[in-house]
């Protein structure tokens, strides 16, 4: 199959205003006023109706991740190859079909448990996005929403799923230390593109599932000020800093990591490699970083 993007990201918590905040304030993400309510808060960060969509609940956690296929005979190939592959999957209902803004959608999940939504369909806005903090704009045309970064305990098996039955290509296999000492852990990660020129839409990461369901999730916006002007601005409102600013050495994103009201990190950053996939050598690193991201988890 041929997934085009990252469509959208599915949240919950138990603190909707705080979400509101957080995503005027800091993110500077358009607050959907037609779709939100007391208990939905859908924020837009370009011409789609929604890019976060953020519900009350009983806890704070990523929920589920959305991807884009190109059209109908897209979706339907989709699901006669996940039936081929014996994946099981559900149809949304006529609710969810609603609540995403798309055409026909399916839920499936990966092998670590991660919830995946396929749809087509995603429908515009007529108003324009006006960014609360003056941002002019997205990094998103032609590209989706930005990318994702899942746990996976079980890395082999779920980063077959991803590339023998989602049909995503690899970009990166990142293996280093953490940390100077010679007995420190390994880290391991793949990175993974789909049918656009972003250097990576989805990454696993050998680890448990954390409380909050999600490593990270990434925007990406059209300069350098924006990066350090949203930098600033979460600093001001008192958001914790995941990361420092850095320039990572796979897909050359400059960018700094903070934490959201539900517990992963949004990475905010800018001048991600767009790909010509033609040309393409799978890359394998063995540092995050050229220089910076600092990580610095949040106290307990």
């Amino acid at each position: 199959m041929k997934i085009q993007s990252l469509s959208y990201v599915l949240v919950e918590t138990t603190d909707l205003q705080e979400w509101a905040d957080y995503a005027k304030n800091v993110v500077g993400l358009m607050r959907n006023d037609s779709l939100s309510d007391e208990n939905n808060l859908y924020l837009r960060m370009d011409e789609k109706s929604f890019r976060f969509h953020v519900t009350t609940g009983q806890a704070k956690r990523f929920i589920a991740a959305g991807f884009n296929l190109k059209d109908q005979s897209a979706f339907e190939q989709a699901k006669d190859e996940l039936t081929n592959a014996n994946i099981s999957f559900k149809d949304f209902t006529a609710e969810m079909t609603q609540a995403r803004c798309v055409a026909e959608g399916i839920s499936l999940q990966d092998p670590a448990g991660n919830l995946l939504e396929l749809s087509y369909g995603a429908l515009d806005e007529k108003e324009p996005f006006l960014s609360p903090q003056d941002i002019k704009g997205f990094v998103t045309k032609g590209l989706g929403f930005g990318h994702v970064v899942f746990a996976a305990p079980n890395l082999e098996l779920s980063h077959s799923f991803y590339i023998n039955v989602l049909g995503f290509g690899d970009s990166d296999y990142m293996n280093f230390p953490m940390g100077p000492a010679p007995d420190a852990p390994e880290i391991t990660l793949n990175f993974m593109h789909c049918d656009n020129p972003r250097h990576h839409t989805v990454a696993l990461f050998e680890s448990p599932i954390p409380p909050s369901g999600l490593i990270h999730t990434m925007v990406e916006v059209n300069n350098i000020d924006e990066v350090g002007y949203g930098l600033d601005r979460a600093m001001q409102n008192k958001i914790h800093i995941s990361s420092s600013l850095g320039r990572h050495s796979n897909d050359m994103m400059v960018s700094f990591y903070m934490q959201t009201p539900s517990g992963f990190d949004l990475e905010f950053g800018y001048d991600g490699w767009q790909v010509d996939w033609s040309t393409f050598t799978k890359q394998e690193s063995k540092i995050p970083s050229f220089w910076g991201h600092a990580f610095s988890p949040p106290e307990n």
